[in-house]
């Protein structure tokens, strides 16, 4: 073999073992697993973790490298360490930045490396900002339900074998990666029941050695937004086993009170953690129309403050502009598109949030434990802008209240 063909298969292994070495590089950051009282998740060493998401849906596909760094950074530097994302793109046909899409031949039993290629380092770069990514492998609206979206991007309707070996597939390739949480759904109500037991089965099978406690499954649902207060996975999946954790979705109306729907998961006879996973968006139209007004950051804080103490373990928030990384190109494509995602970064709620963060993360909300009770106030509660929300450690040790107008109470 001549130097020059040395030279170029030194290179070419060289290369391929890079790629290797971004997969499979071991995670900064702890597994993450549910509480022992069942209500939190907590880290491996059972340090208490509280989710403080963003919702960036479209990162794999519109960001490139340089972008998801930005965004990373940001995103960090402003107490976020979870983003809520969705791995494929709206339509089969569909290419990410670098012009490539996730399968060959549109099966989903054949990854295209080059589009995966670009995930592992998404993957690799979150867990090096301590950035947890809880990963939809399918938006469920677009590629599992029936009533919904466009005819050839249903490859999951109806056929659990496909799901199955896809999720296998996923859950080989990520396997070893700590800061991944999976998500099934995507803004639906679940009714191909095979499909998610399948692709539950694929990813725990694969990821986790079969070993369910080993991984964490949840499922988002459906809004709110015309089904108030909120819609919640517990309504149609509490009882399966590889269901971990309920997501509730509130959606974009005004008034809908996301506390209500939390407190119907907390109070459950199988006890499970709940949170809010995706509330109003913060500049995002009032029921989806301009005409009605937008949302402000008052709007964002007061579902935070409402779910987490109503008995939720964290809250993501959302930011037009933001969940579907809009470019300049996106401009007038519609009515959501007003707002780009690096000026959205800088939305007051969006910077709110740490503060959140930073209050329950001041008190024990493990031991002891933090326990909503509305029992406490004795005011007039019921009009929704003067909501008062409230819970307390199992000792008393502390009280936590929110006044939605900041008005008084007793």
């Amino acid at each position: 073999m001549s130097f020059y063909f040395r030279l170029l298969a030194l290179f070419t292994i060289s290369f391929v073992l890079s790629f290797i070495w971004i997969k499979k590089k071991p995670s900064k950051l702890s597994g993450l697993k549910v509480s022992e009282n069942k209500r939190f998740l907590v880290t491996e060493n059972d340090e208490p973790f509280f989710w403080l998401g963003d919702t960036g849906w479209k990162l794999f596909v519109n960001l490139n490298r340089n972008e998801t760094i930005r965004y990373f950074e940001d995103r960090y530097s402003k107490g976020y360490n979870v983003i809520q994302t969705h791995l494929l793109p709206s339509d089969i046909t569909q290419t990410n930045r670098n012009g490539d899409r996730p399968f060959i031949d549109f099966d989903p039993t054949q990854l295209n490396d080059a589009y995966w290629q670009h995930i592992d380092f998404v993957v690799n770069t979150a867990d090096e900002y301590g950035l947890y990514l809880a990963l939809l492998p399918a938006w469920a609206r677009t590629y599992v339900e029936k009533e919904h979206g466009i005819p050839r991007n249903k490859i999951f309707t109806d056929n659990p074998e496909a799901a199955y070996q896809y999720a296998k597939l996923l859950g080989e390739r990520y396997k070893g990666f700590k800061n991944i949480i999976w998500i099934l759904g995507g803004d639906t109500w679940g009714n191909q029941d095979d499909v998610y037991d399948s692709m539950a089965l694929g990813i725990t099978e694969s990821f986790a050695d079969g070993k369910a406690d080993q991984v964490l499954i949840s499922f988002h649902p459906q809004g709110g937004t015309y089904k108030p207060p909120a819609t919640s996975s517990a309504e149609f999946y509490h009882s399966k086993e590889w269901l971990d954790f309920n997501m509730i979705q509130s959606g974009h109306k005004i008034g809908n009170r996301n506390f209500e729907r939390i407190q119907q998961d907390y109070q459950m006879e199988l006890v499970k953690p709940t949170l809010e996973s995706e509330p109003c968006y913060e500049y995002h139209p009032v029921m989806h129309q301009f005409k009605n007004g937008v949302f402000n950051a008052w709007h964002l804080r007061r579902r935070a403050y409402w779910s987490i103490l109503a008995g939720g373990f964290g809250f993501t928030y959302g930011g037009n502009g933001i969940w579907q990384m809009a470019t300049e190109e996106d401009k007038g494509k519609s009515t959501h598109f007003n707002y780009f995602w690096y000026e959205a970064l800088d939305f007051e709620g969006g910077n709110d949030m740490r503060h959140v963060r930073n209050l329950f993360e001041s008190r024990p909300f493990i031991d002891p434990e933090r326990l909503p009770d509305q029992r406490l106030i004795i005011s007039q509660n019921e009009a929704v802008n003067f909501h008062i929300q409230c819970a307390r450690a199992k000792d008393f040790s502390y009280i936590i209240v929110y006044s939605t107008s900041g008005g008084s109470f007793e």
